[in-house]
């Protein structure tokens, strides 16, 4: 569980390296992922305690700001958890081979949302489904046809108590 992120965008290599130095230094973070969106622009995240996250990115914005141009920053405390699925999907090398998607029993998903009385969420059914291509679109596909409904963040079989 991640406690908070710290994002930072800046234009140059030299520039990213600087404030990756200085983030690191001033605070108790690590950097989970550096790389490039543009020719020129670099995004770096850090995680860490939310305070040391702001400090992170003060530092980082001073060192960026006198060597180059910093483009945006954002620290995020208490992610949601899907927000962590986009996290760690952003942390996978970006050469990596996904494994195949296992077909979607569609059948069984619904019958172990219906078997929760709770209803379940999306990081709940990713880890219960874990090689199967379930995604937040399919969920919304079954919300719209009346199969499910999404209370919450939670997901239940229609007909069920939400």
């Amino acid at each position: 569980m991640i406690n908070a992120l710290g994002l930072l965008e800046v234009r140059g290599l030299a520039t990213a390296i600087e404030a990756a130095d200085a983030m690191l230094k001033s605070a108790n973070v690590r950097l989970l992922r550096q790389w490039r969106t543009d020719p020129g622009m670099i995004s770096l995240v850090v995680e860490g305690d939310l305070a040391a996250c702001r400090a992170a990115l003060d530092a980082g914005v001073a060192a960026a700001r006198r060597l180059g141009e910093v483009v945006s920053r954002c620290e995020i405390g208490r992610p949601d958890p899907d927000t962590e699925i986009l996290v760690d999907a952003m942390l996978r090398p970006p050469d990596s081979v996904a494994a195949p998607a296992a077909a979607l029993d569609e059948a069984a998903v619904l019958a172990r949302i219906a078997a929760e009385p709770g209803g379940m969420s999306l990081v709940d059914l990713q880890t219960a489904f874990p090689f199967v291509g379930l995604n937040r679109g399919w969920l919304q596909a079954q919300c719209r046809a009346g199969t499910l409904l999404r209370r919450r963040g939670r997901y239940f079989r229609a007909g069920g108590k939400p």
